[in-house]
């Protein structure tokens, strides 16, 4: 005969200023229902998580964080709930803290929804939520690479502000000592058309060198997924003395 598990329950409750003063969620009655389940199915409760006074709009609340460690531990293997929402409002958060705890080989039940992570039905259900979570994080991730390709477009750099510029008010303006040094690396570099030569004269590391004089942000241009787009942002270097230091470049390494 097979023998069960025995059930090890985390009781977590959660309960927000605000929703104590507006509904009839009280800690009390959320640890009074998730008893009651325990008691019918014979599980034993090892400890009661309970955050009083705190939104779920964030999963840095002291007892989850115990109870997470708690079941990474093995001193629990089921993290009972009366509301999905008790554990977190954010889908996203839910999903990953249930994944997390499934690494631990610690199941979720919440009271309400009716998911069961025990049963084989619960886990289907489970799935089904993540699948709609990833869903919900494809369209996010999409909305931000349009985000992005907008930006780029409209003449926006987006990525670290390279030497030469700062940013203020999120555009790059130029630092007017440091472009100072920029032209100063390409003349040099077009008298002495070497890059280690440049990094020893201004003391600095000739991989700089080299992506200071290959960098199209200097042209006043912004590079985006292979194209140059006409920047928002003021050039450094014009492009003939910019053609003509890469031209030389070339040439080094042909020869």
């Amino acid at each position: 005969m097979e023998q069960k598990t025995v059930k090890n329950v985390g009781i977590y409750v959660r309960v927000s200023t605000e929703e104590q003063a507006t509904t009839g969620i009280s800690l009390a009655a959320q640890v009074e229902k998730l008893e009651q389940y325990c008691k019918l199915n014979g599980w034993a409760i090892v400890r009661k998580y309970i955050d009083a006074g705190l939104s779920g709009s964030t999963v840095d609340r002291p007892e989850l964080q115990k109870m997470i460690a708690d079941s990474k531990v093995g001193l629990i293997n089921v993290i009972l709930v009366y509301k999905l929402d008790r554990l977190s409002r954010s889908l996203r958060d839910i999903i990953l803290t249930i994944d997390e705890l499934s690494e631990y080989n610690v199941d979720f039940v919440s009271l309400t929804e009716q998911i069961d992570t025990t049963t084989a039905v619960g886990q289907l259900m489970f799935h089904i939520i993540g699948a709609f979570a990833e869903f919900e994080r494809s369209i996010i991730r999409e909305r931000v690479i349009f985000g992005m390709d907008k930006k780029a477009r409209d003449g926006h750099v987006q990525y670290k502000a390279p030497f030469g510029y700062d940013y203020k008010n999120g555009k790059l303006v130029v630092n007017e000592e440091d472009a100072g040094i920029i032209r100063g690396i390409y003349w040099a570099y077009l008298k002495e058309q070497s890059t280690l030569s440049v990094s020893r004269i201004f003391n600095l590391p000739r991989s700089l060198i080299y992506r200071i004089l290959t960098g199209e942000t200097y042209l006043g241009k912004v590079k985006w997924k292979g194209e140059l787009i006409e920047g928002e942002h003021e050039a450094i270097i014009d492009l003939d003395t910019f053609n003509r230091v890469i031209e030389i470049m070339k040439s080094k390494r042909k020869k």
